[in-house]
């Protein structure tokens, strides 16, 4: 085997490794799936309370935010990164509609979700959760 060739070789080695990389920037590798699991046990424990069930929501939100930046989905706001995520997730309506709960919790201090109506939005989150690799 000639020098030139095996330079050839390793060139186009460090070439596909480098382009693997890149396209495998959204794989869960820095998610601590232990971690997630253990903060989702605490929503699910605060949704179970009237007193506590719309910060179950708020807190799923910022779960669901939270692995978004660890996988390094790119936007300013959540909204942006869930724009950017789009493709991974199976229910984006449900996503959506959880994270205007969120934003009505918040920002409307008259607003008080019942666990009936909290249901289905953490089930959104859950989902989403799961399509991200995060628990």
């Amino acid at each position: 085997m000639s020098i030139g060739l095996l330079i050839l070789v390793i060139v186009a080695a460090v070439v596909i490794l480098v382009l693997f990389n890149l396209f495998n920037k959204n794989s869960p590798n820095c998610v601590d799936k232990e971690h997630f699991k253990n903060e989702w046990q605490d929503v699910i424990i605060m949704s179970k309370d009237e007193k506590t069930v719309a910060m179950s929501v708020v807190q799923a939100d910022k779960l669901l935010d939270e692995a978004l930046k660890c996988l390094g989905y790119s936007g300013s706001t959540m909204a942006e990164r869930l724009v950017a995520a789009k493709k991974k997730l199976t229910d984006r309506d449900g996503v959506w509609q959880a994270h205007k709960m969120r934003n009505n919790i918040v920002h409307e201090s008259k607003y008080k979700p019942t666990k009936k109506v909290v249901v289905p939005t953490l089930k959104a989150y859950s989902r989403a959760l799961k399509d991200l690799g995060a628990i």
